[in-house]
């Protein structure tokens, strides 16, 4: 009898800490909690040549590829600029320079 409430409490030890209550891991698929996410700052947003219509800037001619630090839409198209200085530039006269855009082909 002894034997049997020996074996009995040693197995109840054993499921006892091996039944520890510890938070489960999130998996890969979890869904991620973007209350505490914080948007990319403006100066840090990167454009891509796939982001715009306009094959170069249409205020210094600088190819698209080579950079594009600034965008606006323009009857219904995103042109990409190099800098925020060109895109001022177009801005100006925007209906004037948009006859004159190269497009991407």
């Amino acid at each position: 009898m002894k034997k049997n409430i020996f074996t009995l409490l040693c197995c109840s030890a054993v499921l006892f800490f091996a039944c520890k209550n510890e938070p489960a891991k999130e998996n890969a698929t979890a869904k991620t909690d973007t209350s505490k996410m914080e948007m990319p700052k403006a100066d840090s947003v990167k454009f891509t040549v796939a982001m715009v219509d306009n094959a170069k800037d249409p205020s210094c001619g600088m190819p698209v590829g080579a950079g594009i630090d600034d965008t606006a839409h323009v009857k219904d198209k995103v042109l990409g600029f190099c800098s925020k200085e060109c895109k001022d530039a177009f801005m100006k006269d925007a209906a004037k320079n948009f006859a004159a855009v190269e497009w991407k082909k």
